[in-house]
């Protein structure tokens, strides 16, 4: 593949990154008036609407590393953005006694989302088998980039021009649609990797299978850091808009705050992908997931003319571990079942994160909340965030344990299996 060919699956994965991501977390700034629209007393039950949307994200990456063997990467990368539009243009139409049918439009809207990573990921580091950290990195600052534009757009458009919340899903649903009509053209109709005809769940090769048992042996020790970080981001982001209200008295910086926990990712996920590929993957996740910890810790202690300070610290270390970690398990695993791992590790990191924005509402409620309950929320948070930690000082020894990397030595490319192009 030619050096212009690399560049724009490059170009076009990054601008999907932020395509699929625009929608994560828009709208917790406005959780206190999805409160008040849906008539609910607790914090638990607006930030159910995030945990839907994790735990159906979660399960579509599963099901997009399945139909990654089947599919262009064209054709799921233009459905995702589709599908997420549709959902999010659907909320637009609800009234108050449509609990249900939120539930039912941010799952709609999941549903589309979690067709990106598997995809996505196994086309950037088939493409870049050897700067893995450094393009998952880049593609990052797509993500990044939405995440600022989400809240941020979201909590001005809502507390300083005066729009509903309703208005706010109309908008950006319509840019879901006119994203995925972009996919269509950007994304190269040839680019994509297939097994030969086998079947994801049993690819060809008995050395294939044997390999696909010891990766998901390392994966599922790898998830409890990744599953720890996800409970940890999006507990902490759910809870920020409530925790300002009750605490600080205004939670029209929600949006403010939020967009700062991403803008850092700009810079740090590409030269966290860079580290990762010089110095080591388990070092850098370490030291990123003991300064999350640090920072969930410091965020309700700090007053709040300071509280961009602890929330561009976990913007940092949270951001950092996603190239990092993403590499590491480009690393330990074929081309040919790197989609399904991939979307097997998603699933089922996200879907422990799915957790966390319940589990912030239901510690809040529990404390009555106070500003000692928001504390505990963030601590709870930062010892499961110094628990991540812990855990990834195991991951290379795991791995050279299943024969996955040598000892003192990062793997070279395993197991690659040139795979041809695919196409709908």
């Amino acid at each position: 593949m030619n050096n212009a060919s690399q560049r724009r699956i490059l170009f076009a994965v990054t601008l999907l990154h932020g395509a699929t991501h625009l929608y994560t977390i828009f709208l917790s700034p406005l959780n206190p008036e999805l409160q008040r629209f849906f008539g609910l007393e607790n914090d638990r039950g607006v930030t159910f609407f995030q945990t839907v949307y994790l735990a159906v994200y979660a399960l579509s990456n599963l099901v997009a590393g399945l139909l990654v063997t089947r599919y262009s990467p064209r054709a799921l990368l233009t459905a995702g953005p589709l599908l997420n539009g549709l959902g999010v243009l659907g909320m637009s139409l609800l009234g108050p006694q449509h609990y249900t049918g939120m539930c039912l439009m941010t799952a709609l809207g999941a549903a589309g989302g979690g067709l990106y990573h598997p995809v996505a990921n196994v086309l950037l580091t088939s493409t870049f088998p050897h700067e893995k950290g450094r393009v998952l990195g880049i593609a990052g600052i797509g993500a990044s980039l939405a995440f600022m534009i989400g809240p941020y757009g979201s909590g001005e458009l809502v507390h300083s021009l005066g729009w509903t919340w309703q208005g706010v899903t109309l908008l950006f649903g319509s840019a879901g649609i006119v994203c995925s009509i972009l996919a269509f053209f950007f994304v190269p109709s040839g680019a994509g990797h297939q097994t030969d005809g086998a079947s994801p769940l049993r690819p060809a090769g008995s050395d294939v299978e044997a390999r696909l048992r010891t990766v998901l042996y390392f994966a599922a020790f790898a998830m409890l850091v990744m599953g720890a970080r996800e409970v940890v981001a999006w507990g902490s982001t759910n809870i920020t808009a409530l925790f300002l209200k009750n605490v600080h008295g205004d939670n029209s910086r929600a949006g403010f705050l939020l967009a700062m926990i991403f803008t850092p990712g700009l810079v740090v996920q590409p030269l966290a992908g860079r580290w990762s590929d010089s110095i080591g993957r388990e070092r850098v996740l370490f030291v990123s997931m003991v300064l999350l910890a640090l920072a969930a810790y410091l965020i309700p202690l700090t007053p709040s003319e300071w509280l961009i300070a602890p929330y561009l610290l976990f913007g940092t270390a949270m951001l950092a571990t996603i190239p990092t970690f993403e590499a590491l398990v480009a690393d330990r695993t074929p081309v040919a079942l790197r989609g399904l791992v991939f979307g097997i590790i998603i699933t089922a990191g996200i879907g422990i994160g799915s957790v966390g924005p319940y589990l912030a509402g239901a510690v809040a409620d529990a404390g009555g909340k106070t500003p000692e309950a928001y504390r505990n929320v963030f601590w709870v948070l930062a010892a499961l965030s110094a628990g991540g930690a812990a855990v990834s000082l195991g991951l290379k020894p795991v791995a050279c344990a299943l024969g996955l990397v040598a000892k003192n030595s990062e793997p070279a490319e395993p197991n690659v299996i040139p795979l041809p192009a695919a196409d709908v």
